[in-house]
């Protein structure tokens, strides 16, 4: 281009020394960096060690004096109230925080929403609110969630990053009963036993200690909502029995007992206190409550079906009056007003029946969520599950905290149940299944595959079954064969493969000399009855072959008479071998044909030979 070309080197760059204890060190700490990051695998990230917000809910001790409650009175009972003090600490600033407070029905709140002002660094606030029981069942749980969302400012996002601060309270249980007389007759019975002699049930219920009875080894609790509840503790025996008219309104007091039972230990110093269930596991009693729950479902399903019919039919009555009304030359009715006035009533009427199905839908699946809860405790009694293992256990049978027409209790419980059947809880691992079955989840049409489940469930558990989410519970297994298929191991089937393949290839190879070989065999046969008859001999020494080619011809016969003996100790009988065995008697049987065709054979195959030797010959010289 006529351009001089640049001779600039880059200047040499000064060799520096390594520090190796440096990059080792700094190697080190990456490699923990690394690890430490390796560990947990959450999409969430963790949260700081100390949040900017922090929530502390305390319950009052005593119940209001002036209670709170919408309902005055239950039964005949007062209906009352506690209060619940929210204290809410900032360390910066946080502007208009956003304050909700949940529980579970027919538990109900003053005020569930509180916006609360503006606070800065160092900042508290204090809320109140009060809750009552709104219904006229009592409540599967009584604990309270309370989470608290607001924004903190950053530099990179001064707007604010949204973050939430979350607590928990727990409400007593005088809230929902009161203390009532001890009637030692129930229908259902559950015996907690324990490995300490028996404690005073004024100790284990301080809140009830004023109408303790027979000693401090009865007690009676009255639930505002109708049903009694008795305690009985034995004086000879470390047991406690429980009994009541309702299977599903002992959880409560079942569940305070042993919490009051393991406080009242652990303040005396107690380390090795356990408790234990010795069954049998009142799962006629569960199925009952199951079975009411279902049939509520279908009732409520019937009723929806039914009102949409009447709608439709409804609005086919007015199209139809519309139309006469329009008519320029007014026709008589034909009762179509009478019709349309007996389909509204009878819409109004499924609505109402609809609206009621769905409050006592309610009602039984909180009864359903109880009595799920106390089946939970007694199998974790019954086989000393861990903590792990009971989440499980409630994931699988508590997977809804709501019901709803399209997601119901007993297809989900119906699936957790079976994919732990199939996966932990399989006979072997053998029969776990590689693939679960992932179709939409229906009603059923009975609970008979669900009582099923939920009885292997328990028997396997019985059997010591134990609940996992490892991968090694949940890992694939071999597929399922049926009883007549047996599995064969990997290796014997590769070296029957390699058999395969080789013998295979030995045939393609020797497929044209079997004929040779065939013929040789049957050529010998029939010199053998040649030379018993004086006839055979002469003719194939006659044939005009040198003594050499004679001498390499048998050579090649012997080595084709041993590869064919080595092929028939190889190969299986085959039909191809049979129906040959049959051609050579039938060849046997004609020697003269055989005769002739070895003859022509043995010219055609020494003329190649002698071919090949004068072309031998030419090359040497």
């Amino acid at each position: 281009m006529g351009t001089d070309p640049s001779f600039f080197s880059a200047p040499r760059v000064e060799a520096r020394e390594l520090n190796y204890e440096e990059l080792d060190a700094e190697m080190k700490r990456l490699q923990k960096l690394i690890r430490e990051a390796s560990k947990t695998q959450d999409i969430v990230p963790r949260a700081e060690t100390e949040e900017e917000l922090s929530v502390t809910a305390v319950v009052s001790s005593q119940l209001d004096q002036l209670s709170c409650a919408l309902m005055a009175e239950m039964n005949g009972l007062p209906v009352p109230s506690v209060s619940v003090q929210v204290r809410i600490k900032s360390r910066s600033a946080v502007a208009s925080p956003k304050m909700t407070v949940c529980v579970q029905p027919p538990l109900a709140v003053t005020q569930d929403q509180f916006v609360l002002d503006s606070m800065g660094s160092g900042s508290e606030s204090v809320v109140r609110f009060s809750v009552f029981l709104n219904g006229v069942y009592p409540p599967a749980d009584l604990s309270g969630d309370i989470a608290v969302s607001y924004s903190s400012a950053t530099e990179l996002n001064p707007a604010g990053i949204p973050r939430v601060s979350q607590c928990k309270f727990v409400l007593p249980l005088r809230l929902v009963c009161i203390p009532s007389s001890a009637l030692k007759n129930g229908t259902f019975k559950i015996t907690i036993d324990t490995n300490k002699p028996p404690i005073s049930l004024s100790d284990v219920f301080p809140d009830f200690s004023e109408k303790v009875e027979n000693n401090d080894s009865a007690l009676g609790f009255q639930f505002i909502t109708g049903s009694r509840v008795i305690v009985l503790a034995s004086k000879t025996s470390q047991r406690y029995r429980i009994q009541s008219e309702s299977f599903e309104d002992m959880w409560l007091v079942v569940k305070d007992l042993l919490q009051g039972l393991q406080r009242h230990c652990v303040s005396l110093g107690v380390s090795d206190f356990q408790n234990s269930f010795s069954g049998p596991v009142p799962l006629t009693e569960y199925f009952h409550t199951l079975d009411q729950h279902f049939q509520l479902r279908v009732s409520a399903q019937q009723y929806q079906d039914l009102l949409s019919e009447r709608a439709v039919q409804f609005r086919a009555i007015q199209r139809r009056l519309l139309t006469r009304f329009k008519d320029k030359t007014p026709g008589p009715l034909h009762n179509l007003d009478t019709l349309m006035e007996g389909t509204y009533r009878q819409v109004l009427a499924l609505a109402d029946a609809a609206d009621d199905t769905r409050e006592r839908l309610n009602q039984a699946f909180v009864r359903l969520r109880s009595a799920t809860h106390l089946l939970i405790l007694l199998l974790s009694l019954w086989q000393r599950l861990n903590s792990e293992q009971s989440d499980i256990l409630e994931a699988t049978l508590l997977p809804l905290l709501t019901d709803t027409p399209q997601l119901g209790w007993e297809e989900s419980v119906d699936a957790a149940v079976s994919h732990l059947l199939k996966t932990c809880l399989s006979r072997s691992p053998k029969d776990q299944a590689i693939s679960l079955s992932s179709g939409p989840l229906t009603l059923p049409k009975d609970t008979a595959r669900l009582k099923k489940h939920i009885t292997l469930l328990c028997e396997r558990l019985g059997k010591g079954g134990r609940l996992s989410l490892c991968s090694e519970a949940n890992a694939p297994a071999a597929l399922m064969m049926p009883v007549s298929c047996e599995s064969i191991p990997e290796p014997i089937v590769e070296q029957e493969e390699e058999t395969l393949q080789d013998s295979t290839q030995f045939i393609k190879k020797k497929q044209p000399s079997k004929r040779v070989k065939s013929k040789s065999d049957s050529s010998k046969e029939s010199s053998k009855e040649k030379k018993e008859k004086d006839s055979g001999k002469e003719s194939k020494k006659d044939s005009g072959k040198d003594s050499t080619k004679e001498s390499k011809k048998d050579s090649g016969k012997e080595k084709e008479s041993k590869v064919s003996s080595k092929e028939s100790k190889r190969e299986p009988k085959d039909p191809a071998k049979e129906s040959s065995k049959d051609k050579e008697s039938a060849r046997e049987k004609d020697p003269s044909k055989e005769s002739g065709k070895e003859k022509t054979k043995v010219s055609r195959k020494s003329s190649v030979k002698v071919k090949e030797k004068k072309s031998e010959a030419g090359d040497a010289e």
